[in-house]
């Protein structure tokens, strides 16, 4: 029961979060991309060593297990990371050092 309750209530922050970090345009633009060599990107490391790469301005859902770190780039972005709604300047990063092992449900790149 209690993880019936846990699930639906994850479910209801998510589904509120998409609805808060929604744009208000329909068109989206963002999508993932090769890292390559380049810094301006949205970077995540997730699952062990893996990264994923993201561009242009848009919502999108990727949900990524484990994340240990995010980075910004060039880019203003929101974040849905576990539980949380983080927001997150440009050029700054989030790392983490407690081994939450969340996962990356939604990424807005403004």
């Amino acid at each position: 029961m209690r993880r019936s309750v846990s699930r639906i209530a994850l479910t209801a922050v998510a589904v509120g979060a998409v609805t808060a970090l929604a744009p208000v345009s329909t068109a989206s633009a963002a999508n993932q991309t090769d890292c390559g060599d380049r810094t301006d990107f949205v970077k995540v490391w997730y699952n062990g060593s893996q990264t994923a790469c993201f561009a242009n301005a848009g919502v999108l859902a990727p949900q990524l297990p484990n994340v240990s770190r995010i980075t910004s780039g060039n880019n203003n972005i929101e974040i849905l990371l576990g539980g949380e709604v983080r927001t997150m300047p440009k050029w700054s990063s989030i790392v983490d050092v407690e081994g939450l092992n969340s996962t990356l449900y939604i990424l807005q790149i403004r």
